[in-house]
């Protein structure tokens, strides 16, 4: 049976079905993926063009998942600073913080899906730049080569300082890869409200302002004695 024979098939049980629930049912048992790919690609498309509007005023994208900021009032200054103090020209322009994201809390089945599906959106699109979350949702897009190798971007010496806190990543191939920064708990994240338990801080792989995120990591790492 052809596609055109199958759609023509199943249009006429669909006609047969009763209830709206059945009619449901019935079309996300037989299209679930291409209609789950089809909301991806929507997701993508929505993110490209909101993203763009702002770009100008923008120098570097931040995301946090699972911060305290839903909670409590946070301070971004201290934040903003740490690439202005960097060797990054930032030309006036701002880091774009987005800590709203939330995963895994008790009965948010849907919701965390459709956080996860943009995430992966954002990730693909190279429309971020630093990601922070615990360690679950860090690990997360690890699998997929989502982070740069620190050890490739930093300076060796000032890595060195910060072994305690280095985080990595196993390689298919049995090699390691530096991916992220565990935030030490006193660190400007959680003095500023976003953090109070651990969290972890890696530059995406394939980022569009690649050069400004690791001038943020770098003098963030450069503040700590």
């Amino acid at each position: 049976m052809n596609v055109k024979e199958q759609l023509k098939t199943d249009i006429e049980r669909y006609k047969g079905l009763k209830t709206r629930g059945e009619k449901a049912a019935f079309v996300w048992d037989y299209y679930k993926y291409p209609l789950i790919a089809l909301g991806t690609a929507l997701v993508i498309l929505a993110l490209v063009i909101i993203n763009n509007l702002d770009r100008v005023k923008t120098s570097m994208y931040m995301v946090m998942v699972n911060s305290d900021a839903a909670y409590v009032e946070c301070d971004d200054s201290l934040i903003q600073d740490i690439l202005t103090r960097s060797d990054y020209e930032t030309g006036g322009k701002k880091i774009e913080i987005n800590a709203s994201y939330t995963i895994g809390s008790q009965g948010s089945v849907t919701s965390d899906l459709e956080t996860i599906q943009v995430l992966t959106a954002l990730f693909s699109i190279s429309d971020l730049d630093v990601y922070i979350a615990d360690r679950e949702y860090f690990d997360y897009f690890a699998t997929s080569g989502g982070y740069a190798d620190l050890s490739l971007l930093i300076d060796k010496e000032l890595l060195k300082k910060w072994e305690d806190n280095l985080y990595y990543y196993e390689n298919e191939d049995g090699t390691q890869s530096l991916i992220g920064i565990v935030l030490p708990s006193d660190s400007i994240f959680h003095d500023a409200g976003y953090y109070h338990d651990e969290a972890i801080m890696g530059v995406v792989g394939r980022a569009d302002n690649l050069e400004a995120a690791v001038a943020f990591v770098t003098e963030f790492l450069k503040d700590v004695n």
